[in-house]
């Protein structure tokens, strides 16, 4: 194909408001540079790199880390942080698959697309909660109800290993050699993903461990634990690498309900039972910022894609921004009612999720500019369409609707026409929507059409959880 800058004679923009920016390949084959305008829509940005390159569907485009698949259609290159010589890396990708998890017994491996059973994950014993996958789809962890777990082969669908537990939680690493096991005693363990056998016991934690997590690469793990400290180790050699908390000198150090690495892994946040979050470099430990400002324990505490900002949600019924770097609060969103979770939206708006039954809409300033009612339980999640103009919400009371971000108005109550709702989400590219059912029934619907366009056939009674590959 042509590249762009040579029907324009290679001639650099004379305004800062117009700039070149270059599409390459993961290869780094240089696809074509284009003439890119800082107040550019990134809806049509995005028709003019499809056009440069015939991959259908099964494409994804990267920015350094960030992918950007879900980014609203209103949403410029400019404020997406492109500039003169800034580099997108496209991504040909395999065909989506759609694991689910249900009650009868089994997990499913369906393609996305096209809707076709690949292959059944069978031999359990009661209903499989969920399924975590190595990065090559190669292996698939299963855990049931009864908490036992069991590893395949994601292709074939035989069965590898199983334990039987009682196991309190696990997931399996992306580079697919080990897997993590927590028990009740607060035992940490990893284990052969090929054998099943016990290589160690990372940490015995003197109370609870609330969080055990891989790193994106899969060579650290990272815990954290209510007796107030998280720490970072090496799998390979079991060793304690860093250790995360406060110094003795600040006082009795509250404990810990939750740790993450940023969107880079550089850095590790913690959420603290006193309502405030830590960030510290992964590297050294030391600590980069405290976020306070809470009354009560937060619900969650997350990071912006380019980590710039955390946003945290709280009991005390406020959600908050807050600099990455130092710390200070930028806004303050109230809510009336507890919070069980704040996402970042288009546009610096905020969506959060609330104990009252409904998510609400905040702009940069902190103030609300749209409500989203009628769940008759908490919203334990709210997410927004590519485009931004539609709100997904799904309830504790087995429900999930549709919104008109603009509006508030609820446009469909999936739970009225087609049964309780256990699972909902956008999927990929945020246009459509995934939705799993009491019943066993899981299906795409379409907001444009009004109808749903797929299902996925062969479940026969509650799916518990879906995840995509």
């Amino acid at each position: 194909m042509a590249d762009e800058s040579r029907r324009h004679g290679r001639s650099r923009s004379r305004s800062p408001e117009t700039f070149w920016v270059e599409v390459k390949l993961l290869s780094g084959q240089s696809l074509a540079t284009m003439q890119v305008q800082k107040s550019e829509p990134w809806q049509r940005l995005r028709q003019r790199i499809e056009a440069l390159d015939a991959c259908g569907d099964h494409w994804a485009l990267m920015f350094g880390d960030r992918d950007l698949e879900a980014t609203a259609a209103t949403t410029t290159a400019g404020s997406l942080g492109l500039r003169q010589n800034s580099v997108l890396t496209l991504l040909r990708l395999s065909r989506r698959k759609l694991c689910t998890a249900s009650e009868d017994g089994t997990a499913r491996i369906f393609e996305l697309s096209s809707g076709k059973s690949l292959c059944i994950l069978g031999g359990h014993c009661s209903g499989v909660v969920s399924v975590t996958f190595s990065e090559d789809g190669a292996k698939a962890l299963t855990m049931t109800s009864a908490r036992s777990i069991a590893m395949y082969d994601a292709q074939s669908g035989a069965q590898l290993w199983r334990v039987l537990g009682p196991v309190q939680d696990a997931c399996l690493a992306a580079d697919g050699l080990r897997v993590l096991v927590m028990d009740s005693h607060s035992v940490v363990g990893l284990l052969d993903a090929s054998t099943g056998r016990l290589l160690t016991n990372l940490v015995h934690h003197a109370y609870y461990v609330c969080t055990a997590v891989f790193s994106p690469d899969g060579k650290a793990l990272l815990t954290s634990s209510v007796e107030g400290f998280a720490r970072l180790f090496d799998v390979e050699s079991g060793n304690c690498l860093v250790t995360f908390g406060r110094r003795p000198s600040e006082g009795k150090t509250p404990g810990m309900s939750a740790a993450s690495f940023s969107p880079d892994a550089s850095k590790v946040l913690v959420s603290l039972y006193d309502g405030s979050a830590d960030l510290y470099e992964r590297s050294s430990g030391e600590r980069i910022c405290s976020c306070v400002g809470h009354r009560k324990s937060l619900r969650c505490a997350t990071m912006s894609p380019d980590g710039k900002l955390i946003l945290t949600a709280s009991k005390d019924c406020t959600s908050k921004l807050f600099c990455a770097s130092t710390g200070r609060c930028l806004s303050t969103y109230e809510s009336p009612a507890a919070l069980c979770r704040a996402s970042f939206g288009p546009s610096e708006q905020v969506l959060t999720a609330a104990q009252d039954g409904t998510a609400r809409l905040y702009d940069a300033g902190g103030k609300c500019i749209q409500s989203f009612k009628d769940h008759s339980a908490p919203v334990l999640n709210a997410t927004m369409s590519w485009d931004g103009k539609l709100v997904l919400t799904w309830s504790s009371d087995l429900d999930a609707k549709l919104f008109d971000a603009k509006t508030g108005e609820c446009l469909r109550s999936f739970s009225e026409e087609d049964g309780f709702v256990t699972c909902a989400q956008w999927a990929p590219g945020a246009r459509q929507l995934l939705l799993a059912f009491f019943s066993g029934r899981v299906a795409v619907f379409d907001p444009e059409k009004n109808c749903f366009i797929q299902d996925f056939v062969g479940h026969t009674d509650c799916v518990h959880s879906m995840k995509l590959m």
